[in-house]
C-alpha cells in the first residue's frame, strides 16, 4: 500500500497531529496482521464494516475500516517529531514480509529509545 494523499490534518485537544490518508488500496486483514507484531490491534467487526485501531504507545495510532482506503493516523505529541516518517515504514515493510518485521524492529527500537530518552524513563542512564 502507498499513500495517495494526505486528506486532513489538524492538530487534536490534546496536542497530538492527526492527518487523514487516502491510500492506493483498501485496507486489509493481512495489514492488520502486520501491525500485530508493532502494538496493539482492536476491531470491531459487528459493524457493517468492520471497524479497527492499532496502538503503539508513545508513537502513533491508526484508525480506519477494513476494505476501505482512508485511514486515520494520530502522532503523539511528546515524539511527533520522532514519529512522522512511522506509519510510511509500515506501509513499505509490510510489502518485504519477514525481511521487512525484522527491519522496522530495529528502528522501532532505535525510536523508542528516542521517545525514552525524552520522557525521562527509569532504566536509561542520561550521563
Amino acid at each position: 500500500m502507498r499513500i495517495v494523499k494526505s486528506v486532513q490534518s489538524k492538530v487534536c485537544v490534546d496536542g497530538s497531529l492527526m492527518k487523514e490518508y487516502l491510500l492506493d488500496e483498501p485496507l486489509t486483514e493481512g495489514f492488520l496482521k502486520f501491525l500485530e507484531r508493532f502494538g496493539t490491534v482492536r476491531r470491531l467487526e459487528q459493524l457493517k464494516k468492520p471497524y479497527f485501531s492499532f496502538e503503539k504507545e508513545h508513537f502513533i495510532s491508526i484508525r480506519g475500516f477494513l476494505g476501505d482506503p482512508a485511514v486515520e493516523v494520530r502522532y503523539r505529541k511528546i515524539a511527533a517529531d520522532l514519529v512522522a516518517d512511522y506509519f510510511h515504514l509500515l506501509l513499505y515493510y509490510e510489502r518485504e514480509g519477514e525481511p521487512g518485521i525484522a527491519k522496522l524492529q530495529g528502528i522501532g527500537d532505535a525510536i523508542g529509545e528516542k521517545i525514552r530518552i525524552r520522557l525521562g524513563t527509569p532504566g536509561h542512564d542520561p550521563s
